[in-house]
C-alpha cells in the first residue's frame, strides 16, 4: 500500500472512530425516543429537552462538586456512579412530566393536539436552559464559554475518561486515535440496546409495554393498564435520555449545546430509520447516522450536516415512516387506549373540532375594530406605527395559517418558510447590489415583486402539498418542523446569495405605480389595507365551494372523498394559497424594513403564528385577526412596557436582580405558557361538550 493509500485509510478509520462514537451516544437517546413512540405514535418534541437539560445538570453537578481527573479512581467512579443515578431519575422524572400535562389532558381526542402541547413544553425546558446558564455563570459554577444570557448552557467538565490510545498501545502502525472511551461508549450503547430489548420482552412492565404498542384494545382486555404502562413507558425512555447525557458529558467534557425542539430530531430519525420499538434497530440506524455525520462533516462541509440530515428524516417519513424493519400495517392501528382513536378515526385529525372554537365577533365589534385601526395613527408616535406594522404583518400570516389548520386541518409547524421565501425572493429582486437585482432595472415596482414572491411561495407551498398526499398529520408536521430547519440552515450556508446569518440591508422602500412609499402612516395604512382584502377574501372563500371542501376534508378525509371531494386538490389549494399569503406578508415585510434575515423563516416565528390561530379559535377570521393582535402585542408592546416598569421598581443591590433575567428575555417562557395553556383550554373545553 503506497503511502497516499495508507493516509486515505487511516482518515476513513479515523473518521468511523469519531462517527460510531457520536452515533453510540445518538442511539442511546434514539432507544428511549423509540420505547416512548411506539406506545403513543405521536413524537413529543420536548424529548431533545430533556436530553440537553439532564446534561446541563450533569456538568452542574460535576463542577459543584469539583470531580477531577486526578481524583482517587474509586473516589471519581462513585463521584461518576452518584451523578449517572440522579441523571436518569431526573430524565425519567421529566419525561413523566410531560406525559403528565402534555398527552395525558388530550388522549382519546387527537394526534395533533398533544404535538402542539410539547412544542410549547419545549420553549419552557428552552427557557429554564437560558435561566439556567445565567444562574451558573453568576455563582461561578460555569466554567465554559461566557457570554450573553441569550445562550444556552455550555458549561465544561474536567476530561474525566482515559485517553489511553489503543491504536499505539497495541503496536499497529496507523496514524488512528482509538481511545478506551470510544470502546467504553459503543459498550455501553451495545449493552443498552440489547438491556432494553431483554427488558421489554422478559420484564413484567416491559411486556405491558409491549402489549400496548401491539395491540391496546387487546392488552386491556387482558388486564393491563395503559395509563400506567404509558407512565411507565416514558418514565423508562427519560432515564435513557438521562443516562445518553451522562454519557454525551462525560465523552465531550461539555453540555449539550442544542435546545429546544430541534435537539431531539435526530434522534427521532434513528429511531424511525431503525423501525419503531426496535432497540437494537435504533443502535445500528445511531451508529449509520453517526457515521454519516463524520463523512459529511469531512468530504462534504460541516455545515451542509444538518441539511443531509433533515434530508434523510424527511426522506424517511415519506418513503418508509416505519422505518426499514417495521410493520406498516400496524403503524394506523396503534394508539394507546381504547380510546385513543376516537379522535382520530374519521379523518385527518380531530384538531379543527377541538381547537377550532372559533370566536365570534358581531358586526358592531368587527365595525369598531376597523374604525379604531383607521383612526390609531392620528394619536401615535412613529415608533409605534413601526410596532403596529410589525404586528399587521404577523395578523396577515395567522390569516394564512388560520385557513390551512381551521378549515382543511393541516398542521404546518414549518410555515414561516413560506413567509421567508417571500421575504428573499423581494429582497433579491429589490437589491440594486445583488447578483439577481444589479440585473434588473431599478426600482421594481411593488406589485410586480409581490406578485413573484407570492407565486414562488405557493409553488413552494404546493411542494407540501405533495408530501401531505403520502403523509398522515402528526407526520407532516414532523416534516414540516424539520423543513423549517432545514430551510433556515441553507439560508446560513447560502451566504454569497442570502448574506447568511447578517441577511440582507439596505433594502429600498416599496414603489407602487412610480410613488415611492417612505412615511411610516403610508407603511401602516398599507398593511392595514392587505389585512382587510385578505380578511374579506378568505371568508369569502372559506364560504365558497372549495372552503366547504376544506372543511369536509379537514373533518373526514373518508366521507370527503365518498361524497366526490377530491382530497388531494384540496389539500394542495389549501398549502398552495396560504402559502402564497405568506409570501405576500414576507414581501411587505422587506420592503417596510428594508432588511431581511434568517429569522423571518425560523421555527419559532412558525409557533407564534400558530399560537395566535389556537388563541383566536383555529378557523375564524376574526379569531385569527384577534389573536394575532393580542399575542403579537402582548410580546412586542406589554412586554416592553412591563419590563420597564419593574426595571424602575428594582432595588438596586440585591442579589436576585443579577440572577433573574430580564422581562424581556422570557419570551420563549410566556409564549411557551400561552402556546400550552391555550390548548389545554380549548381542549378540555371541547372535550367536556362532547
Amino acid at each position: 500500500m503506497s503511502c497516499g493509500h495508507l493516509h486515505c485509510a487511516e482518515v476513513i478509520l479515523q473518521l468511523l472512530v469519531f462517527g460510531l462514537s457520536n452515533g453510540a451516544i445518538l442511539a442511546l437517546n434514539a432507544i428511549g425516543i423509540t420505547v416512548v413512540y411506539s406506545t403513543v405514535r405521536t413524537l413529543n418534541l420536548a424529548h431533545g429537552d430533556v436530553f440537553a437539560l439532564t446534561s446541563v445538570l450533569v456538568t452542574t453537578l460535576l463542577n459543584a462538586w469539583g470531580v477531577q481527573s486526578d481524583w482517587p479512581t474509586l473516589s471519581r467512579a462513585g463521584a461518576l456512579a452518584l451523578t449517572l443515578g440522579i441523571a436518569i431519575l431526573f430524565g425519567a422524572a421529566l419525561n413523566v412530566g410531560i406525559e403528565q400535562i402534555a398527552f395525558r389532558p388530550f388522549r382519546g381526542r387527537s394526534r395533533l393536539a398533544p404535538l402542539i402541547a410539547t412544542l410549547g413544553v419545549s420553549f419552557i425546558l428552552y427557557q429554564i436552559a437560558l435561566i439556567w446558564r445565567t444562574t451558573t455563570w453568576v455563582y461561578g459554577v460555569h466554567h465554559g464559554d461566557g457570554g450573553p444570557v441569550n445562550q444556552v448552557p455550555l458549561n465544561s467538565i474536567p476530561d474525566l475518561l482515559p485517553t489511553f490510545n489503543l491504536i499505539k498501545a497495541l503496536g499497529w502502525p496507523l496514524n488512528v486515535t482509538l481511545g478506551i472511551n470510544n470502546v467504553l461508549i459503543w459498550g455501553l450503547a451495545g449493552a443498552g440496546a440489547v438491556g432494553v430489548s431483554l427488558f421489554l420482552s422478559r420484564t413484567h412492565i416491559g411486556r405491558a409495554i409491549r402489549a400496548c404498542s401491539q395491540n391496546p384494545q387487546l392488552a386491556q382486555l387482558c388486564g393491563v393498564n395503559p395509563d400506567a404502562a404509558i407512565r411507565q413507558a416514558f418514565a423508562f425512555g427519560g432515564g435513557l435520555a438521562g443516562a445518553a447525557a451522562f454519557v454525551f458529558t462525560l465523552y465531550y467534557s461539555r453540555s449539550f449545546g442544542q435546545h429546544g425542539a430541534q435537539s431531539g430530531l435526530l434522534a427521532f430519525t434513528a429511531a424511525l430509520l431503525g423501525g419503531v420499538g426496535s432497540p437494537v434497530g435504533a443502535l445500528a440506524s445511531g451508529l449509520i447516522l453517526g457515521g454519516l455525520s463524520a463523512f459529511s462533516d469531512y468530504f462534504l462541509a460541516a455545515q451542509w450536516t444538518p441539511v443531509l440530515l433533515q434530508v434523510v428524516l424527511i426522506g424517511l417519513l415519506v418513503l418508509r415512516p416505519t422505518g426499514l424493519s417495521g410493520d406498516e400495517s400496524r403503524d394506523e392501528a396503534t394508539t394507546l387506549a381504547p380510546s385513543a382513536r376516537a379522535g382520530v378515526s374519521g379523518g385527518r385529525d380531530a384538531v379543527t373540532g377541538m381547537l377550532g372554537q372559533r370566536t365570534r365577533l358581531n358586526r358592531e365589534w368587527v365595525w369598531g375594530l376597523a374604525a379604531l385601526a383607521v383612526i390609531l395613527p392620528l394619536g401615535v408616535s412613529e415608533h409605534s406605527l413601526v410596532l403596529l406594522t410589525g404586528i399587521g404583518l404577523l395578523v396577515m400570516l395567522a390569516l394564512g395559517l388560520n385557513i390551512l389548520l381551521g378549515h382543511a386541518g393541516i398542521l404546518d409547524l414549518g410555515y414561516a418558510v413560506s413567509y421567508g421565501v417571500g421575504a428573499y425572493t423581494a429582497a433579491m429582486l429589490t437589491n440594486r447590489w445583488g447578483s439577481f437585482g444589479s440585473l434588473l432595472p431599478q426600482p421594481v415596482d411593488f406589485i410586480l415583486v409581490l406578485a413573484v414572491s407570492a407565486t414562488l411561495a405557493a409553488l413552494f407551498g404546493a411542494l407540501k402539498g405533495l408530501l401531505a398526499l403520502r403523509l398522515r398529520s402528526d407526520y407532516l408536521a414532523v416534516v414540516t418542523v424539520a423543513i423549517s430547519f432545514l430551510a433556515h440552515q441553507v439560508i446560513l450556508n447560502l451566504r454569497s446569495i442570502t448574506g447568511g446569518d447578517q441577511g440582507i440591508a439596505a433594502l429600498p422602500p416599496p414603489s407602487i405605480l412610480g410613488y415611492t412609499l417612505t412615511n411610516p402612516i403610508a407603511h401602516y395604512y398599507l398593511v392595514f389595507g392587505f389585512i382587510v382584502v385578505l380578511a374579506i377574501a378568505s371568508q369569502r372563500l372559506l364560504n365558497s365551494r372549495i372552503g366547504r371542501g376544506w372543511l369536509a376534508v379537514g373533518g373526514d378525509e373518508t366521507a370527503a372523498s365518498a361524497t366526490g371531494v377530491d382530497v388531494a386538490r384540496h389539500n394542495l389549494l389549501a398549502l398552495a394559497f396560504s402559502s402564497a399569503l405568506a409570501g405576500m406578508a414576507g414581501a411587505l415585510n422587506v420592503a417596510l424594513f428594508a432588511y431581511v434575515a434568517p429569522e423571518l423563516a425560523d421555527f419559532p416565528t412558525s409557533a407564534l403564528v400558530l399560537g395566535m390561530v389556537i388563541l383566536g379559535g383555529a378557523g375564524s377570521v376574526p379569531g385569527a385577526i384577534l389573536g394575532g393582535l393580542l399575542l403579537a402585542g402582548y410580546g412586542r408592546i406589554i412586554i416592553p412596557r412591563l419590563a420597564e416598569v419593574l426595571a424602575q421598581l428594582q432595588p438596586g443591590q440585591l442579589p436576585i436582580p443579577a440572577i433573574a433575567p430580564d422581562i424581556r428575555g422570557l419570551n420563549y417562557l410566556n409564549f411557551g405558557l400561552a402556546l400550552y395553556l391555550t390548548v389545554l383550554v380549548r381542549g378540555r373545553r371541547k372535550g367536556d361538550e362532547a
